[in-house]
């Protein structure tokens, strides 16, 4: 079977907050940011029948309404394929190409890993952020004067403020977990 997806590690982690139905997690899905990864149900119920292949999820009959409806909740090794996905250590790769899914696993840390692990996390982040922001001033270099003021030239420095402002936002968050532990 392939590797999960995002979406599948998204529904993992709504689930491990409170056990739901498919048609509850497509609303989730429908009425948050979380939409960025589809509310379809040709994408939410075929991700829900990988996670049960996997054993990652049961589900249980639920009556109600005259309507049946199946209520999905994770298993003890779907808890555990959520927690070792969140404590994947963070590469250059994951910051250049996977943002996204950095944001996802940071938001779901809380309820599911100790509060140092976050912390662990946004150090890592900070690193591979600090050394591709560093990359990219060293690539600067290349550009000579006159094209300083060219549209590739200038839009080249908006996709370098982007990471330095997701570096100062790892730093400030990091600090206040910290402060929060003292």
């Amino acid at each position: 079977m392939a590797a999960a997806s995002p979406l599948e590690f998204a529904l993992l982690g709504l689930l491990r907050q409170q056990p739901q139905s498919g048609y509850d997690l497509r609303k989730v899905f429908a009425t948050t940011p979380l939409r960025h990864y589809s509310d379809s149900p040709g994408s939410i119920y075929p991700a829900l029948r990988r996670l049960a292949a996997r054993r990652w999820i049961a589900s249980e009959a639920e009556s109600g309404n005259g309507r049946k409806r199946r209520v999905f909740a994770p298993t003890r090794a779907g808890t555990r394929a959520l927690t070792d996905w969140l404590r994947q250590p963070i590469t250059r790769d994951d910051v250049i190409y996977r943002a996204d899914e950095l944001h996802l696993r940071f938001a779901f840390l809380d309820g599911n890993v100790d509060r140092h692990v976050s912390i662990h996390f946004l150090e890592e982040l900070e690193r591979e952020l600090a050394g591709y922001v560093h990359e990219l001033k060293d690539h600067a270099r290349v550009f000579v004067p006159e094209a300083r003021s060219s549209t590739g030239y200038l839009v080249f420095c908006l996709g370098v403020q982007g990471y330095q402002q997701q570096l100062a936002w790892a730093r400030q968050v990091r600090k206040q977990f910290l402060e929060a532990l003292s």
